[in-house]
């Protein structure tokens, strides 16, 4: 397996991870959160996209910081601050 499909397939984990901490959450919570769930859950598709279009790189580092992110989520003071984190990484691979 690539380092492109492990970080899909931990994204993929980190968005489920991501959209059952959300759906715990109170109402407040789940208004701050709402627009950052919809945009992890957009560059997820996007990376399945880039896969299949072009070549990307990955590093171990890569991964070591999908693994640092996906530990963040069941916190709730970090998830905010994982889900962009998240974001960004997966982000990075976009053209």
């Amino acid at each position: 397996m690539s380092n492109l499909d492990k970080l899909i397939a931990q994204s993929k984990k980190a968005y489920v991870e991501i959209a059952t901490a959300y759906d715990a959450a109170d109402i407040n919570q789940k208004i701050v959160l709402s627009d950052s769930v919809q945009k992890a859950q957009s560059a997820l598709v996007a990376l399945q996209t880039a896969n299949l279009a072009q070549s990307v790189t990955v590093t171990d580092a890569d991964l070591a910081e999908m693994s640092r992110l996906r530990a963040k989520i069941n916190n709730a003071a970090e998830l905010q601050s994982a889900i962009t984190g998240i974001i960004g990484l997966v982000s990075k691979f976009l053209v």
